[in-house]
């Protein structure tokens, strides 16, 4: 009975296996510079993920991307374009059900399959809250038309805040700091028509089932943008921007969420990566 028993067990451990996932904005495909790759790739390996969501793929080819994931033991991979800022995601386990989006978008998403996980990994628009939720609701049209699965994740640079940090920026001037930039350059126009900070973007996930994994009461808010790259810059100047959204199903799995700060993150892109932890 003992024996039948650690079986079981076992056997529920070995079900229950932990899946991390981590998105990352390497910034201009990392300057393109070798020393660079090298580095994310010796970190990348020391993290151990089943998947990365990567954002600014540039100078990259499906094929050298291929090639670049290996290095950290993820023999699948899969980008959006060749040219411009590609997204792209490499996994472990077989990628399945690949769909790529550009048209009528800033960058473009791709949607993908892992290990019973859909994954939509985006680069929404930097410079207009307008087309940031034209993006959004694309998207979200496109995920109501799969549903495939009730495990879905939406990560990546969404150049958008969460609802749930509203009383943190309240606190920072970061409200000034966009309304001069937008005083400065006509092209950018992120806030909204009463000149407020816009959160409808990632309101309008919430809103479709999403959530939003550092919502926690026990959750210290960390920016992730910009990093030490710039140096020490002012509170109204950081933000997170980047976001990792998932549905229901999967908040009741998930273990861990995190703004990966270290001595490698801090200075190799501009944006810091996000993890999450579930278990499967």
């Amino acid at each position: 009975m003992l024996a039948f028993l650690l079986m079981i067990s076992a056997s529920f451990k070995q079900e229950r296996k932990s899946f991390s996932v981590i998105t990352y904005n390497v910034w201009n495909g990392l300057g393109n510079e070798t020393q660079r790759k090298n580095t994310f790739a010796q970190w990348a390996n020391a993290q151990k993920a089943d998947v990365i969501a990567f954002q600014e793929l540039n100078h990259f080819t499906q094929a050298s991307f291929s090639a670049w994931a290996k290095t950290w033991g993820h023999k699948y991979a899969a980008i959006l374009k060749e040219d411009g800022y590609p997204v792209g995601i490499s996994s472990r386990y077989p990628i399945a059900n690949v769909y790529k989006q550009v048209h009528g978008l800033h960058h473009g998403y791709l949607y993908a399959e892992i290990k019973g996980v859909s994954f939509l990994v985006v680069h929404l628009s930097p410079f207009s809250r307008v087309k940031r939720l034209e993006e959004a609701n694309s998207i979200i049209q496109l995920l109501k038309e799969k549903k495939k699965h009730q495990r879905i994740i939406v990560l990546g640079d969404f150049n958008s805040l969460s609802p749930h940090d509203s009383t943190i920026y309240a606190g920072t001037g970061l409200r000034d700091s966009m309304y001069i930039q937008e005083e400065k350059h006509s092209h950018i126009r992120n806030l909204t028509d009463k000149k407020e900070i816009d959160y409808q973007v990632v309101r309008t996930f919430l809103q479709n089932g999403f959530y939003d994994g550092f919502h926690r009461a026990d959750k210290k808010f960390t920016p992730s943008f910009p990093t030490l790259i710039f140096g020490n810059v002012a509170a109204g100047k950081k933000k997170k921007i980047d976001q990792l959204l998932f549905t229901k199903e999967l908040k009741k799995s998930c273990i861990k969420v995190d703004v990966m700060q270290d001595a490698v993150t801090d200075t190799l892109s501009d944006h810091y990566p996000l993890k999450a932890v579930f278990t499967l």
